[in-house]
C-alpha cells in the first residue's frame, strides 16, 4: 500500500518517510519544487514537486494512496510575507484533508503543534484539553496552526478518519532548516556570549515524533489529538548540554523575557530591513516563551505507546548531523563532534 507524506523532505517528515519504509510501505513525497532534498537522498521514494496551496496538484498527489500524513507547513518565527502562514498552514491543510476525503483515503494523520495547546503559564503543563493561549501573542505561526487544527477537527466531525498529532520541540538529525530549536543549538556553538530565554519547553527526539505519527495512523482515534513530547527542560539546560557535547567553554546568559524583548525588537528590525532572514528570536516569540511550552504527554504514551528516547541522545545526534553537513562553523566544535560520532551509535541519517 502507498502512503503520501506532504512535507516529506523536511525535518519531521523525512523521519516519517523512513519509518514508513522500514514497515514496507511505498511512499510518495510531496515537496516544494525548489526545496532541498538532502533528507531523501538514497531513499526509494516517489518524489512529486508541488504546493499544498494548489488544489489540483494536491488531488493528483493523493490519488492512489491509502494513507496520508500531512506535515507540510511553514514552521518559522518570521516570514517576509506573513500572509503565507495562513495560505499554507490553514488553506493548505484544508486542501489536503478535503482531497483525502474525496479520494476515500483509509486514514489521515495531521501534524498540528504544541502551539495549539501550550502557553498555559510558567510551570504549567499543557494537555490535549488545554485552551488556545498563544493567540494573545499575535504570532502568525501559532494562530495559523490553531486555525488549521480546527479545520482538521471540523472535517473529522464530518466523517474524515483523521487523527491529529501535536509535536513538541523536536531534536535530532536532519534539521535542514534549521528549525528555531536547531538554530538555538547552533547559536551556542557560534556566539561569543550565547543568550537563552528563561523558560521551559517540552522536548522530544524527532525519531520518536516520527514513530508517533505511524502509531497514530495505527492506533489513534478519529478526531482525537495527541501531544508528542517527552521531557520538560529549560532552554538553559539545553544550551549547557549542547556546549558540553561540543566542548564549547563560554558563559551562557539566561535573560528574563522583559530584557530579551528589547533585543527581539532590534533583531526583528534587522530582519525586516537588512538581512531579510529569520532572526534568532522576535518579540512575539519572547511572549510565547514567557507563557511557556511545557506539556504533559501521557495520553500519547498510554494510548499510542509513544517511545521516549533520552533527550541527551537527540541533542548529541542533532549536533553530529550539523557538524557532518556543514552547519558548524566553529572548527574546534566540529572536530570534537565528528570524533564523538566515531565513538557513538549515531545512525547516519
Amino acid at each position: 500500500m502507498k502512503a503520501l507524506v506532504t512535507g516529506g523532505a523536511g525535518f519531521i517528515g523525512s523521519h516519517v518517510v523512513r519509518a514508513l519504509l522500514s514497515r514496507g510501505w511505498e511512499v510518495r513525497v510531496l515537496h516544494l519544487p525548489h526545496e532541498p532534498l538532502r533528507n531523501l537522498e538514497g531513499l526509494p521514494v516517489e518524489r512529486v514537486a508541488g504546493d499544498v496551496t494548489d488544489v489540483a496538484g494536491v488531488r493528483s498527489a493523493v490519488k492512489g494512496c491509502g494513507r496520508v500524513f500531512h506535515l507540510a507547513a511553514i514552521y518559522a518565527l518570521w516570514h517576509p510575507d506573513p500572509d503565507r502562514f495562513r495560505a499554507v498552514n490553514v488553506e493548505g491543510t484544508r486542501n489536503v484533508l478535503r482531497a483525502a476525503g474525496e479520494a476515500g483515503v483509509e486514514k489521515v494523520v495531521y501534524t498540528s503543534s504544541i502551539a495549539v495547546f501550550g502557553g498555559q503559564g510558567p510551570g504549567c503543563d499543557a494537555t490535549e484539553q488545554s485552551p488556545f493561549r498563544l493567540g494573545e501573542t499575535g504570532d502568525p505561526y501559532a494562530i495559523s496552526k490553531y486555525e488549521a487544527h480546527r479545520v482538521a477537527v471540523e472535517l473529522a466531525g464530518q466523517g474524515l478518519n483523521v487523527t491529529l498529532v501535536a509535536p513538541c520541540a523536536p531534536l535530532g538529525p536532519g534539521d535542514v532548516g534549521p528549525t528555531p530549536t536547531g538554530r538555538l543549538l547552533l547559536s551556542i556553538l557560534h556566539l561569543p556570549v550565547p543568550v537563552v530565554i528563561d523558560t521551559s519547553s517540552n522536548m522530544i527526539d524527532v525519531r520518536d515524533v516520527a514513530e508517533g505519527h505511524i502509531l497514530a495512523a495505527e492506533r489513534g482515534r478519529a478526531g482525537e489529538s495527541y501531544l508528542l513530547g517527552h521531557q520538560n527542560r529549560s532552554l538553559l539546560e539545553l544550551a549547557r548540554m549542547a556546549a558540553s557535547l561540543a566542548g564549547v567553554h563560554r558563559p551562557i546568559l539566561q535573560a528574563p523575557p522583559a530584557v530579551a524583548t528589547l533585543a527581539g525588537h532590534a533583531l526583528l528590525w534587522y530582519a525586516d530591513h537588512v538581512s531579510h532572514r529569520a532572526p534568532l528570536f522576535t518579540p512575539r516569540s519572547i511572549r510565547m516563551a514567557a507563557l511557556g511550552l511545557r506539556a504533559d504527554c501521557r495520553k500519547a504514551v498510554l494510548e499510542l505507546n509513544l517511545p521516549q528516547a533520552p533527550i541527551e541522545t537527540a541533542v548529541r545526534d542533532a549536533l553530529i548531523w550539523f557538524a557532518r553537513n556543514g552547519y558548524v562553523r566553529n572548527p574546534g566544535a566540529r572536530e570534537r563532534l565528528l570524533r564523538l560520532e566515531q565513538a557513538s551509535d549515531f545512525p547516519g541519517s
